[in-house]
């Protein structure tokens, strides 16, 4: 079935919010925003949206033993016959595979709107299992962050500009942490660009 415009664009505006959007699909979009120069609004009333649910989504309890499962279920599915037959176990490499390390360039972070005008979020990684994110984020002069509790610690290290917290003025090389259940309302009298590490359970209080 052939999809209306309006729905099609619905699809690729929330691949786009959600970051997961393929390059082909990036490029249909790209085409509607420049066909349609007013949809560029409702994309970002799609990312503001999704750029909120890290503080608004309560935390989905997953079962402890969860990963076993489903890496015992892959390796039965993935079971030949042959090694049905021969079921010795296989010895274990005996050097250490060292996973890559994560490297994030300056020019590939997504900057989206956050909930409250003013403020932009670029994320630069997501720990599902610890419930934390750690981002880059920048708000415009005069702009006070929404009274929030913090539900695990959170680390602000101050980039660029000025961020006034408990009363306090924080100016660039500046650290800033909050303990689990404290709450505050930072604002910033000539913008700042602050890096930060938080829990996606905080809660928004206003």
């Amino acid at each position: 079935m052939e999809m209306m415009p309006d729905e099609e664009f619905n699809i690729l505006a929330a691949l786009q919010a959600l970051d997961t959007i393929d390059e082909s699909e990036s490029h249909a979009l790209e085409e509607k925003l420049k066909e349609s120069p007013e949809l560029q609004s409702e994309l970002n009333a799609f990312e503001a949206t999704i750029a909120a649910i890290a503080y608004t989504s309560p935390p989905i309890p997953v079962a402890p033993d969860l990963k076993n499962r489903l890496f015992q279920r892959i390796a039965e599915l993935d079971r030949t016959p042959t090694e049905e037959v021969n079921s010795e176990p296989v010895a274990e490499p005996s050097f250490n595979i060292n996973p890559p390390s994560l490297i994030r360039r300056s020019h590939d972070v997504k900057w989206k709107p956050f909930r409250v005008p003013g403020i932009s979020i670029g994320r630069l990684f997501t720990d599902k299992e610890k419930r934390e994110i750690t981002c880059l984020m920048r708000l415009e002069p005069g702009i006070e962050f929404p009274l929030h509790r913090h539900a695990g610690v959170e680390e602000i290290f101050m980039l660029e500009g000025d961020l006034v917290v408990e009363g306090e003025v924080c100016h660039q090389g500046d650290y800033i942490r909050s303990v689990p259940g404290s709450t505050h309302s930072p604002i910033t009298q000539g913008g700042c660009l602050l890096l930060i590490k938080s829990s996606l359970d905080n809660e928004m209080l206003v």
